[in-house]
């Protein structure tokens, strides 16, 4: 998973990027990109913001869920030249692959958007309802009251993307995100099944050594829902019920107290502390480690060695 600067880059230049029809007519109008998050398998959360003009829609070949942040009353979709509907805080909008919109913006407002493709949806409705995937259809949805989808949206606004750990706490999201649009905004209209219990002993245990052994890796919800063959909606309510705390937050703790143990050793380089411990680099692992414990590594190496 990777955060962006503002900048985001042309699809059409990197092969490894699925491309977005969207991104790309946001960008071809003028609108300023505020930030990219790339999640797992082609996901990805962006940051906009626009000003004025007009934007089309051309039949993208992925889906879109977009949220309102504030103001958007300047944001009206256009049909035939006449306004058909009109922006608000925390407005939702739905753009399913093929759709197509124009839209006039007349006045500054700031918005999310999910991209994520048929595969993401296949997978979430077989997964949590043991739906046929290929039955799922979603929903056009244009400036629609959600106020669930309208609370994420204003998560999304405070979360500090760049924050230690925070891409696992992004894709957890993204996870829910995806849940709420299949159950409430296609055609399954089923309401989330009820989790209850934990996880057996067995997997616990397991849960417990595989993340240890692979905490300098990229971990994300769909893989360690994979390693106890759940889906990441019932592993996510079943691992918090064992554990005390969401996944991405015990895989924090983890790498944060495997780093204060490498610590204590003299002789490795805090650099590489850091990346054995899955952060990117040592700046995140330094403002990672002092949040928790009160004290840059350094400091802590210092203080540490001395006694």
């Amino acid at each position: 998973m990777q955060t962006s600067s503002p900048q985001i880059p042309d699809s059409t230049k990197n092969p490894h990027r699925e491309r977005r029809d969207i991104v790309d007519a946001l960008r071809a109008a003028g609108v300023a990109p505020q930030k990219l998050m790339e999640l797992d398998q082609g996901r990805a959360l962006a940051q906009w913001q626009n000003r004025k003009g007009e934007v089309r829609y051309e039949r993208p070949r992925h889906h879109a869920l977009s949220i309102y942040i504030n103001e958007g009353d300047k944001a009206r979709r256009v049909v035939n030249g006449r306004a058909v509907s009109q922006g608000f805080p925390g407005a939702v909008c739905l753009f399913p692959a093929g759709s197509q919109s124009t839209w006039q913006i007349d006045g500054q407002f700031e918005f999310f958007h999910l991209y994520f493709n048929d595969l993401d949806i296949a997978r979430c409705a077989e997964q949590t309802w043991d739906c046929e995937p290929d039955r799922v259809e979603l929903s056009e949805r244009y400036h629609t009251q959600d106020p669930v989808l309208a609370q994420a949206g204003q998560l999304l606004a405070l979360s500090d993307w760049l924050a230690p750990g925070q891409s696992m706490a992004m894709d957890h999201l993204a996870q829910w995100l995806l849940l709420q649009v299949v159950s409430r905004h296609s055609n399954v209209q089923q309401a989330t099944p009820s989790v209850t219990g934990q996880l057996s002993l067995r997997y616990r245990r397991l849960l417990q050594e595989r993340i240890h052994a692979q905490l300098d890796r990229t971990l994300t919800l769909a893989d360690m829902a994979g390693w106890v063959n759940l889906s990441p909606y019932h592993f996510a309510r079943l691992f918090r019920a064992t554990f005390g705390c969401a996944p991405y937050q015990y895989v924090q703790e983890q790498r944060l107290t495997r780093a204060r143990d490498l610590l204590r050793q003299p002789g490795s380089k805090i650099t590489a502390i850091a990346l054995n411990c899955g952060f990117n680099d040592a700046s995140q692992f330094s403002r990672a480690f002092k949040a928790r414990f009160g004290e840059t590594p350094s400091v802590y190496r210092a203080r540490t060695n001395a006694r």
